[in-house]
Formats: C-alpha cells, structure tokens, sequence
C-alpha cells in the first residue's frame, strides 16, 4: 500500500549530480525511475480499488466522484510519461523534475483523499 506521507521514490537526487560518468548517472536514473514505477503501481491498486467501489455507488454518487477520478488517473498518466522521458532522455539535472513528479503526487494524494471522502469508509478497511 502507498505511503501517503512518502514524499516520492527519491528524497534526494545528488545521486544523479553527484555522478562522474554518463554510466554512473544513467544508473541513478534508471534507479530513481524504478522507485517511482513502484510508488506509481502501488496507486494503481488503490485507484483500482475506489474505481471497484464506484461502479457499485448509485448515479448520484458516482457523479460526485467520477471528475476527481479521472484527475487521478490523468495525473498517474503524466507521471508515468515524466518517467518514461526520464529514462529516454536521462537528465543531468533532476531537480526540476524530482520537482514535477513531487508535485503531481501531492496532487495525486489530495485528488485520492477527495475520492475516499465521497465512499464509504467501511470499504476501505474502517
């Protein structure tokens, strides 16, 4: 289960800056990409959890929800497009993009936290 209060798969990214060489920096990358596919696949089930529950809400409530859902599922797409230009592209500098992806989960996170307020707690081990 994600950790709602984990900042991303990378407190720090010296790691990729602090590198001598093309291959030592690519590593740090691929690595950082890892843990942010992890962070990113242990949302998918916790989303794959809420979407089980609103297909079973009535129309009302499900209209509630459904816009909030989709900014989840929007925001895990650009994260996981970040990622992927990440790997392509192997920046020098992740600062700015360590940046990007600790801003889309914060959004990921309150957009998730909208989407529980509207189902039942007792879905979601309460």
């Amino acid at each position: 289960m994600a950790n709602m209060d984990y900042p991303g798969p990378c407190p720090s990214c010296l790691g990729v800056e602090g590198c001598s060489t093309e291959e030592g920096k690519k590593k740090a990358v691929e690595n950082y990409c890892k843990g942010l596919e992890m962070e990113l696949n242990s949302w998918k089930a916790r989303l794959y959890d809420v979407l089980v529950e609103v297909d079973s809400m009535d129309t009302t409530n499900r209209a509630s929800v459904n816009d909030t859902i989709n900014l989840v599922k929007s925001t895990v797409k650009e994260i996981e497009a970040v990622k992927n230009e990440m790997l392509d592209v192997c920046p020098i500098n992740m600062s700015d993009k360590e940046s990007e992806i600790g801003s889309k989960l914060e959004s990921l996170r309150t957009n998730y936290t909208k989407a529980l307020e509207v189902i039942s707690p007792g879905w979601f081990g309460g």
